[in-house]
């Protein structure tokens, strides 16, 4: 869930509604309570393969089930693609590499290790967001504390609302794609021990998390940085942690951007994969797109993903 909404996004949000963009990201997580309940509710109550495929066509049949689950595993799919996006506007800050070739190694990288199993991938998963929160928790404390040392007078903050109260709520739809993976959890609850307990956990965790982190950062980079500059600034966390930030920490905010778009994209394949494997449970497509390796995993599925 963290990787574009934070590195890259809060350039063009602040470009549509000036230093109120921070509210617009706290806005946004508050909005996604509501989802989160409602899918907590649902993956525990039926901890099936498939998140929303599952639900929609238990409730409304095949038809919209099906519409549901290729809907959602195609956004998937882009989302990994924008990711990518993101990533090499981080990567050429420090080597210079082709973004297509890296892009397509890091896709067969992670496809193979969610090929190996939910519990390699999971592994994966949780290594790269310690390195994501450790080392954006520093930049935002860090970040707070040299304002507050050199004298903050508020001057990139002023005016805070330069588009009005409409350009926050319209900032706000923009920012919220930034929450979107939160119910993603739900493809994979069948794989989840104890789903009715770590579920509801992780997800109010990961949100609250997210929320702060988001928020904070925003906050700290528009109080660094002034708005003019952040405009079309395709790296904008760089930015802020080049006006605060030792060198060696400018250099693993780099790699905490790179570390958050890997994440996701392995979040990525590890939910989508599940899509195909739950339809053809259910007859609707050939029943080798669900067929399972050994350790459970939708083999085909992932590789699908992968290839797409």
């Amino acid at each position: 869930m963290l990787s574009s909404g934070l590195f890259l996004l809060p350039s063009l949000a602040v470009s549509k509604a000036g230093p109120a963009a921070v509210l617009a990201y706290l806005l946004a997580g508050c909005m996604a309570v509501p989802a989160m309940l409602s899918v907590s509710e649902l993956a525990t109550a039926l901890p099936k393969a498939g998140g929303a495929y599952y639900f929609l066509e238990r409730a409304l049949g095949p038809a919209v089930g099906t519409v549901a689950g290729f809907g959602t595993w195609l956004s998937l799919v882009l989302k990994d693609a924008f990711a990518m996006v993101g990533m090499s506007a981080y990567l050429v800050l420090i080597v210079d590499v082709d973004a297509t070739a890296l892009a397509l190694v890091l896709i067969a990288l992670f496809t193979t290790v969610n090929v190996l199993g939910s519990k390699a991938s999971a592994s994966v998963q949780l290594s790269l967001v310690v390195v994501v929160v450790s080392i954006m928790g520093w930049f935002i404390v860090d970040g707070l504390w040299e304002t507050v040392d050199r004298g903050f007078d508020g001057s990139n903050l002023d005016p805070f609302f330069t588009t009005g109260g409409s350009g926050v709520f319209a900032v706000v739809g923009l920012v919220f794609v930034s929450y979107g993976g939160l119910t993603k959890v739900a493809s994979a609850a069948e794989e989840v021990e104890d789903p009715s307990h770590r579920i509801p956990l992780g997800m109010a965790l990961s949100l609250a998390t997210a929320t702060a982190l988001y928020t904070l950062g925003v906050l700290v980079t528009v109080a660094v940085v002034p708005v003019d500059v952040l405009h079309g600034d395709l790296a904008p966390i760089h930015t802020a942690a080049e006006a605060v930030l030792p060198r060696v920490g400018v250099w693993l905010v780099v790699v905490a951007a790179l570390a958050a778009f890997s994440s996701a994209v392995n979040a990525g394949i590890l939910a989508a994969a599940r899509y195909p494997m739950a339809m053809a449970r259910d007859g609707l497509l050939p029943s080798k797109a669900g067929g399972l390796s050994r350790s459970g995993t939708p083999v085909v599925g992932v590789v699908a993903t992968g290839a797409a």
